[in-house]
């Protein structure tokens, strides 16, 4: 799924297959490079626990980004 959010591309690229993780692009009007990360959960904790990880290789991710991606995952996972 592909998401506008002010002046970023953010790109859903998929989940784990038990849906508890979902991993995210985003590309900042402007850039060269894609940030990529994604948001993890386990179903029997809270969001408490929930965590991101961002790809060593990634581009700089904006913090809207990450908090849009976060209000996305709290939906869907």
């Amino acid at each position: 799924m592909e998401f506008v959010v002010g002046d970023m591309e953010i790109t859903t690229v998929g989940t784990d297959g038990d849906d508890r993780a979902i991993e995210f692009l985003v590309r900042p009007e402007g850039a060269a490079e894609e940030g990529h990360f994604a948001i993890f959960r386990e179903h029997d904790e809270g969001w408490e626990s929930a965590r991101i990880t961002i790809a060593p290789e990634s581009a700089a991710i904006p913090v809207a980004a990450v908090e849009w991606a976060v209000e996305f995952a709290r939906e869907y996972l």
